[in-house]
C-alpha cells in the first residue's frame, strides 16, 4: 500500500506557529494542539507526519509537520494545521496484542485522513483502511473519505474508526456494557490475532479490513453459508467467506491476553428482534410438534413480522426487508429472545426439541427458496449497475450453471413466487423451471439451521451460518451452553448409533468427492447440514397434518415435501410402496434444491454423514454411557490456524472413527479426514 509522503527519512520537528496574546497583560501561550495515538499495541518511537490534501483528494509531497510518538504511542500536532489532512506513521515498536511479543513496524505506513478538525487522532489499521478505500475510489476527497469511513465504521459496529481510542480492562476482566473503546480494543486484538494466525503483514490486514467492510461484514459476523453445485446439487455459495478479521475477533475473544473486556462476540450486540416470550402449550402439546405449531402461530407470526435484521447505519426498522446491502447475502440476523415453556410442560428438553421441529415446520410452510441469504424476510432489490441481487438462470438442475466459476447465483429457479416447486422425479432429469416469477426469499442449509435455532431463542444467534464454522466450532471442553456438543456419529457407525439421534440434532454432510488436491487431497470438505426429525415417512403419513406429506401433492405450495423428493428415493422405493416395511426412510429437513422441505435420509445424506451437533440436551451427553466417548473435542494444536478434532471413539484402534480438520483462520473450512 503506497501513499504520498516526503522522500527519504523524516525529520523530527514540529512546525513553529505564531504565539497568541492571552489577556491584556501581554502573556503568550503556544498554539493549542490536537492529541493522537498510534496503535497496534501502543507504537513508541513512530514518526508521524501530516500532509495537506487538496480539493482533488491528492496529498502534498512535503509534510506540514512531523513528530515522534512517546513511549505510550502518543503524539500532538498543532491545531492550526490546514484541513483536509492525511496523517501517516512509520517505524516504531510495540507489543503484539495477540502474542505479547515485541515487534517493530519497519517501513509499513499507517494512515488516517481527516476532512475537518477531529477531536483526537487514532492511527491504526482501521484508519488505514479508510484511507486505502478512499484512495482506491479515486482519491481522498470528502465524499470518498465519508463513504469509506461509513463502511469501516459499520464493520466495527458503528464507531468512528479514526477517532475512537481503545479502552482496556484488567487482565481477563469483563464489562457489563461494551463501550466504543472496548469495541476498538477488541478490534485491535482481532487484527493482531488475524495477522498472527495467517502469518501476513499489516498491509495484508488493511486489505482484509477494506474487503470485509466492502461486503458488509462486521467484527461479529461474516457473509458465508453453504452450497457446492458440484457436490450436492445446490447453488455454489458466493466466494464471500474470506473472514480473516472476523475470525481473528472470535479467536482473540478467547485469548488470555485479551484485555478488551469483550470475551464473546455476542457481547458486541446486535438488533434485538424480540425479548423472552412464553409459549402456549396445553398439557398434551408439550411433546407434540403439530400441536405446538397450532397453538403458537401467534408467537411465530409475531417473531416473523418483527425486525429480522441486525440493523446497520442506513438500515432501519422500516426498510430492512428490502435494504440494498453491499452483499447479495443481505442483512445478518437480529437476536431473538428465549421461548420459555409454560408451567404445563415438565420435560423441558422434550418441549425444546419439539419446539424446534414446530418452528422448522412453520418455516417450511412459508415456501422459502434455496437462496444464499442470512434471513428469510429479506427480499433482494432490483439489480444495480454494481450488484446483481436477482441472479438466477435455468441451465442446470439447481437453477444455475454447473460451472462453479459461472456468474454467482443467489436463488434457485425451482421455486415460484406462489410457492410452487419444480418436481424432479429422477436424478437423471433436469426439471422444468418455474419461470420468470421466482421466489426471492430464502436461506441456504447452514443459514437455515442457524436461523431456526436463533428464532427459537436457543442459540441466541451464536450458531454461525458459515458451514465450516457451524460444522467444526467447539470449545476445548467439547460442550458449549449455546451451541451444544459435537458427536462422532458418522457414515461408518451409523447403523449402531442411529438409535441415539434425537429430533433437532444437526447432521453434517461432506461433499461427494474428495477435495482432490493439496494438503487435503484425500479428505472431504463439509458442504451441507440437515435436521434430524426423528420421524419416519410412515409417521408423517399417520400424523394430524398428514395432508402436507401427500405424495400426489409434491410441488404444490401446501406440500412440505421437497420437489426433489422422488429423485432421492432408493432403488427399490417408489410412490406406491413408500412408508411400507423395508421402504420407510427416516425423514430429515434441509434447505436444498428449492428450499427448506422434508426429504428422505437416503443416498448422499447417509453415505456422506460426517458428524452431529446436539444443542438441546447437550449437557446430558457427558454422562450418557452410549455417547460420552463420542464427544468430539479439539486436540492440542500443532499448526497455527488449524485444529484437529476427534472423539475417544475416533482414537480407539479397534473402532476408529473419523477426525475433523478445522481451519480456524481466514477462510474457515472444515474437513473430514479421508481415513478413520
Amino acid at each position: 500500500m503506497h501513499f504520498l509522503r516526503a522522500p527519504g527519512a523524516f525529520t523530527a520537528f514540529l512546525v513553529t506557529l505564531p504565539l497568541t496574546l492571552a489577556g491584556c497583560g501581554g502573556a503568550t501561550n503556544q498554539q493549542p494542539s490536537i492529541s493522537g495515538s498510534v496503535y497496534l499495541g501502543p507504537v513508541s518511537g513512530a514518526t508521524v507526519a501530516a500532509y495537506a490534501v487538496d480539493a482533488n483528494g491528492h496529498a502534498a509531497a512535503t509534510p506540514l509537520a512531523t513528530i515522534v510518538t512517546d513511549a505510550n504511542g502518543r503524539f500532538a500536532l498543532p491545531r492550526a494545521l490546514r484541513w483536509p489532512l492525511l496523517v501517516q506513521s512509520t517505524g516504531g515498536s510495540y507489543t503484539e496484542e495477540a502474542t505479547g511479543a515485541s515487534a517493530t513496524v519497519g517501513q509499513t505506513v499507517l494512515s488516517a485522513v481527516y476532512v475537518s478538525e477531529p477531536s483526537t487522532m487514532v492511527i491504526t489499521p482501521y484508519s488505514s483502511a479508510v484511507a486505502a478505500d478512499a484512495i482506491a475510489a479515486g482519491g481522498l476527497t470528502a465524499s470518498n473519505v465519508a463513504a469509506a469511513s461509513t463502511r469501516v465504521s459499520a464493520f466495527l459496529g458503528g464507531i468512528d474508526p479514526q477517532q475512537t481510542a481503545p479502552a482496556f480492562v484488567a487482565p481477563r476482566g469483563t464489562t457489563s456494557a461494551v463501550s466504543d473503546g472496548n469495541r476498538m480494543a477488541l478490534a485491535l486484538g482481532a487484527e493482531s490475532q488475524s495477522r498472527m494466525d495467517n502469518d501476513v503483514s499489516i498491509a495484508d490486514s488493511v486489505r482484509s479490513i477494506v474487503a470485509q467492510s466492502a461486503k458488509g461484514d462486521s467484527l461479529a459476523a461474516c457473509h458465508a453459508g453453504a452450497g457446492n453445485v458440484a457436490a450436492d446439487g445446490s447453488l455454489a455459495a458466493p466466494a464471500d467467506d474470506a473472514c480473516h478479521i472476523t475470525t481473528g475477533a472470535a479467536n482473540f475473544a478467547a485469548n488470555p491476553l485479551n484485555h478488551s473486556g469483550v470475551t464473546a462476540l455476542a457481547m458486541l450486540g446486535t438488533t434485538q428482534a424480540t425479548g423472552e416470550q412464553t409459549a402456549s402449550a396445553s398439557a398434551g402439546a408439550c411433546g407434540d410438534r403439530v400441536a405446538l405449531l397450532n397453538e403458537n402461530r401467534w408467537l411465530f407470526d409475531g417473531r416473523k413480522n418483527s425486525v429480522q435484521a441486525s440493523l446497520v447505519p442506513g438500515m432501519t426498522g422500516s426498510n430492512w426487508s428490502t435494504y440494498p446491502t453491499t452483499s447479495t447475502w443481505g442483512p445478518h440476523a437480529a437476536i431473538y429472545g428465549a421461548i420459555s415453556a409454560p408451567s404445563t410442560c415438565r420435560d423441558l428438553d422434550t418441549f425444546r426439541r419439539e419446539l424446534v421441529m414446530a418452528i422448522e415446520n412453520y418455516w417450511v410452510d412459508q415456501n422459502l427458496n434455496y437462496c444464499h441469504h442470512h434471513i428469510p424476510g429479506w427480499t433482494p432489490p432490483e439489480n444495480t449497475a454494481s450488484i446483481d441481487y436477482r441472479d438466477s438462470s435455468a441451465s442446470s438442475t439447481s437453477g444455475g450453471s454447473s460451472d462453479p466459476h459461472s456468474p454467482k447465483m443467489i436463488c434457485t429457479a425451482q421455486r415460484g413466487a406462489d410457492g410452487s416447486q419444480s418436481v424432479q422425479t429422477s436424478t437423471a432429469q433436469t426439471p422444468a423451471v418455474i419461470g420468470p416469477a421466482l421466489m426471492w426469499n430464502g436461506a441456504d442449509c447452514s443459514n437455515f439451521t442457524s436461523w431456526v435455532y436463533n428464532f427459537a431463542g436457543l442459540a441466541t444467534n451464536q450458531l454461525s451460518g458459515a458451514i465450516g464454522v457451524q460444522a467444526c466450532s467447539t470449545p476445548s471442553s467439547g460442550s458449549d451452553p449455546l451451541t451444544g456438543v459435537l458427536l462422532d456419529i458418522n457414515r461408518g457407525n451409523l447403523p449402531g448409533m442411529e438409535q441415539y439421534l434425537l429430533p433437532g440434532d444437526l447432521l453434517y454432510i461432506t461433499q461427494k468427492d474428495a477435495v482432490g488436491s493439496g494438503a487435503f487431497a484425500a479428505d472431504y470438505k463439509l458442504a451441507h447440514v440437515i435436521t434430524w426429525t426423528g420421524k419416519r415417512f410412515s409417521d408423517l403419513q399417520a400424523s394430524a397434518d398428514r395432508a402436507k406429506y401427500d405424495l400426489s401433492r409434491i410441488g404444490r405450495p401446501d406440500s412440505r415435501l421437497g420437489g426433489d423428493f422422488l429423485a432421492l428415493l432408493g432403488p427399490g422405493d417408489n410412490a406406491a410402496n413408500l412408508g411400507q416395511p423395508g421402504h420407510d426412510p427416516w425423514m430429515i429437513i434441509d434447505s436444498h434444491y428449492a428450499g427448506p422441505a422434508y426429504r428422505p435420509f437416503l443416498g448422499w445424506y447417509a453415505e456422506r454423514l460426517s458428524h452431529v451437533r446436539r444443542i438441546v440436551g447437550a449437557e446430558a451427553v457427558a454422562s450418557d454411557p452410549h455417547l460420552a466417548d463420542y464427544v468430539i473435542k479439539p486436540l492440542p494444536p500443532t499448526r497455527k490456524g488449524w485444529l484437529t478434532l476427534a472423539s475417544k471413539h475416533a482414537n480407539a484402534t479397534a473402532t476408529g472413527g473419523f477426525r475433523l480438520i478445522y481451519q480456524t483462520s481466514g477462510t474457515q473450512s472444515c474437513y473430514q479426514a479421508g481415513t478413520p
